[in-house]
This record gives structure tokens, C-alpha cells and sequence, in this order.
């Protein structure tokens, strides 16, 4: 087979595309993102607005709350007799009507 001209441009195309997304991998694996960003807004001379995460609002049925207890005395407790007698938590039931 016989290399044709569109063939070597579609190879270097396909090429670049390939490093491309190794080097936005890798940049994204050592957490450079931000930093790259900023480095690109200085270059192009844009400003770089702090974005900071805001946290997802929680729904309503959702109890959100502190543990108090440490996590070693709750694993203590789960002991082989205690897992034997544990009961099992009801299955919520959810009822949807279509119209």
C-alpha cells in the first residue's frame, strides 16, 4: 500500500489530536488545570476570575447531619452476635400517580 498525500495529512492531524489529549490528561492527573488556566489568562492578558465552588444545595429529604460517635466504638459494636441479630431497615415505598 502505497502512502497517498491525504493519508500522511489525515495521519499528522489524527497525530496531533492524539498528543493533545495526552498532554490535557496528564495536565488534568497532576491537578495543573487551574494553574495552566491562570498561566493562559496572563499570557492573552484576560483577567482570571476566582471561581469558588459552591456546595450543591441539599434537598429536602436528605438528613444532613454530624457523626458523633467515633467510628472505632460503632465498628466495635458490630460484632458477629450483633450482626446476627440485627433487623433489617424497612424498604421505603414510593407511590407515583401518571395522569
Amino acid at each position: 500500500m502505497i502512502p497517498t498525500p491525504r493519508m500522511l495529512i489525515s495521519a499528522g492531524i489524527v497525530g496531533v489530536i492524539v498528543v493533545g489529549g495526552v498532554a490535557v490528561a496528564a495536565t488534568a492527573s497532576a491537578g495543573r488545570i487551574e494553574f495552566e488556566q491562570q498561566r493562559l489568562l496572563k499570557t492573552v492578558g484576560g483577567t482570571a476570575e476566582e471561581t469558588v465552588p459552591t456546595p450543591e444545595p441539599v434537598p429536602s429529604n436528605v438528613v444532613v447531619r454530624e457523626l458523633e460517635t467515633d467510628p472505632e466504638e460503632v465498628g466495635g459494636y458490630w460484632t458477629p452476635e450483633n450482626l446476627e441479630q440485627a433487623e433489617p431497615m424497612p424498604i421505603p415505598r414510593v407511590e407515583v400517580t401518571l395522569n
